[in-house]
């Protein structure tokens, strides 16, 4: 064998053989190992997972006369007694036409708008600026949200911005030509198709919808202070109508009724009535409601929980059944790890008015926190506890703790180990 490769291999033969003559030190000396975790900030809400279902005070409106209807309104807009939610032409053609008409006659009063504005010079160039800043800035909000009805009016605002930029400036003398060709393509349009032979009113306020699913009034408004767990089980869907043509909500106040567990009724019991839900689909952020009624059969039971919300969107008009998110509250203090919490004595040293010392001493709740090679024990006062872990207030009110310490940021706290004690040295 080569004298080189010989070497080579005694040397590290006997490297392996020094490193378990030190592992076999280390073990028979007794030595422990103390892992760590950081104390960190952290933000946390408290939250209950269930599905909901939307109780309204809804109001289904039939079609008085058939044919195509063309609504008035969008879906979410608000509405007046007696006002028209639609209207009723014969075939589509003329619907088509007609909602053609309108939008640019709307395009045309804009327009001479702009016109009036410009002669008086009555808005300056900055804010006109500061419409088409915030314009785009809603129009792409709007994009990300999928909030189609919201678009059209964005791009129409911002047109009319820019339409009125240009006429300030100078770069457009006026828009009469515009104005002309419009009112001839209207006046085209409104003599080649019939008008409408109909209109379709609602006897209550509220907000509109031009979607019914057959869950309206499936359980009554008016019933919101009876309802129990099973009627909410036993909801039945109704067959729409095709002679239906869309619904108002009324009244301030609408409801979410769902089913927790007995321990998340009893946390929403103790909790103060104002939480926040968050709709998986129906909206993106989320809404404030508080916290109407909560029923149980018996103690141990699932609870119905019925949550009142005064809020309403676009999004939410529609919204009936789905998973939500209620958040009881939002904590931010260190996050320590369950397996680190320990039962341990703490001292405080007081002086009375003698200048004579006297020493006290209390069991309470905290941490091993390890200072360089010295294990600390430090008092924690817990604001949240989840099932791995718990967030703790970093400056809690002097009478909570006995001593008047605690764990801080960063601190390194031990998260496991045996024969832990307050100013004990890791050798």
């Amino acid at each position: 064998m080569d004298k080189l490769l010989f070497k080579r291999i005694l040397v590290t033969a006997l490297t392996v053989l020094a490193v378990i003559y030190v592992v076999y030190l280390l073990i028979s000396a007794n030595f422990k190992m103390y892992p760590t975790e950081n104390a960190v900030q952290a933000t946390v809400t408290d939250k209950i997972y269930t599905n909901a279902f939307i109780i309204r005070d809804e109001t289904v409106i039939n079609k008085n006369t058939s044919g195509v209807l063309s609504y008035s309104l969008n879906d979410g807009d608000a509405v007046n007694v007696n006002g028209e939610i639609a209207k009723v032409y014969s075939n589509d053609s003329d619907a088509a036409a007609q909602i053609k008409a309108d939008a640019l006659e709307e395009n045309m009063v804009s327009l001479q708008n702009l016109q009036d504005r410009n002669i008086t010079k009555s808005i300056g160039i900055d804010t006109i600026n500061n419409d088409i800043n915030n314009n785009i800035i809603s129009f792409l909000s709007d994009i990300n949200t999928d909030d189609i009805v919201s678009v059209d009016d964005d791009i129409s605002d911002l047109l009319s911005s820019i339409n009125q930029r240009q006429a300030y400036t100078g770069k457009i003398a006026n828009f009469n030509s515009e104005i002309t060709e419009l009112q001839s393509e209207i006046n085209e349009l409104r003599n080649s198709s019939g008008e409408s032979i109909g209109t379709i009113k609602t006897d209550k306020a509220g907000y509109f919808s031009s979607h019914c699913d057959g869950y309206e009034n499936s359980i009554k408004y008016s019933d919101i202070d009876r309802i129990k767990l099973a009627d909410l089980k036993n909801i039945s869907k109704k067959d729409v109508s095709e002679n239906t043509a869309g619904k108002i909500i009324s009244g301030l106040n609408w409801y979410i009724a769902c089913e927790v567990s007995s321990d998340e009724a009893v946390n929403l019991s103790l909790w103060d009535s104002n939480v926040t839900v968050l709709f998986s689909d129906a909206s993106t952020e989320t809404i404030p409601a508080s916290i109407y009624r909560i029923h149980q059969a018996s103690p141990d039971s699932n609870a119905l929980v019925i949550l009142r919300c005064d809020y309403m969107d676009e999004g939410l008009i529609d919204a009936r059944q789905e998973p939500i998110e209620i958040g009881l509250g939002t904590y931010t203090g260190l996050r320590i790890s369950k397996r680190a919490i320990h039962d341990d004595i703490v001292k405080k040293t007081e002086y009375d008015d003698n200048d004579k010392k006297h020493t006290d001493e209390k069991k309470v709740q905290g941490v091993y926190v390890l200072y360089g090679s010295e294990v600390q024990f430090k008092q924690i006062s817990i604001i949240y506890a989840d099932d791995d872990y718990v967030i703790c207030d970093p400056e809690p009110d002097d009478e909570v703790l006995f001593n008047g310490e605690t764990v801080s940021l960063y601190d390194q706290v031990i998260i496991k180990g045996d024969d832990l004690y307050d100013g004990k040295v890791i050798e």
